[in-house]
């Protein structure tokens, strides 16, 4: 019994990327742009380099709060299949056409835009204009609490709720 629950352990693991867990203003900081958006549509590509395949997801800038002008954006996550050729990264945000989010997003070396923490600068908006963390295939790593006080959560908040409170970080953190 003992090894059969050790190995299921062990496959659940394998099966999650281990980051460690990032706050707001761990967010913010590590964030070039922040917007929310809707998903227009997804293509799978080779990097310049022809090493690596990537997943972009074109999203339509709703309310841009930081680093791009209104109109679009290209997200892009490492994995996807081309030719017949797949490639899978466990941790890698997945996105949907017509998805409704807001992301904190960093320019990557090869110069595409990248969800911030492995996941964890996605927030799932859901049609009550609710917004829900997107931690699929991440566990995350906690760190000591400052002063021994866990950050207030995000998931769960307004939309406009989540927005103001990014907002006021963003001005506090200048």
């Amino acid at each position: 019994m003992k090894r059969s629950i050790l190995l299921l352990f062990a496959a659940a693991a394998a099966q999650a990327a281990l980051v460690p867990a990032m706050g707001l203003e761990d967010l913010i900081a590590n964030s070039q742009a922040i917007v929310h958006g809707r998903v227009m549509r997804s293509w799978s590509a080779w990097d310049g380099a022809h090493k690596f395949i990537w997943t972009h997801h074109m999203i339509a800038v709703i309310d841009p709060l930081r680093g791009v002008a209104p109109g679009y954006v290209v997200a892009s996550e490492p994995g996807g299949e081309v030719g017949g050729v797949g490639m899978r990264i466990t941790g890698a945000v997945e996105y949907a056409a017509g998805e409704e989010a807001i992301l904190f997003l960093y320019r990557t070396p090869v110069g595409y835009w990248r969800v911030t923490g492995h996941g964890q600068g996605k927030y799932s908006v859901t049609r009550d204009l609710r917004v829900h963390a997107s931690l699929r295939g991440i566990d995350l790593v906690q760190r000591t609490p400052v002063h021994g006080v866990e950050p207030p959560s995000l998931d769960g908040l307004s939309v406009a709720d989540f927005k103001t409170r990014v907002r006021r970080a963003m001005r506090e953190t200048r």
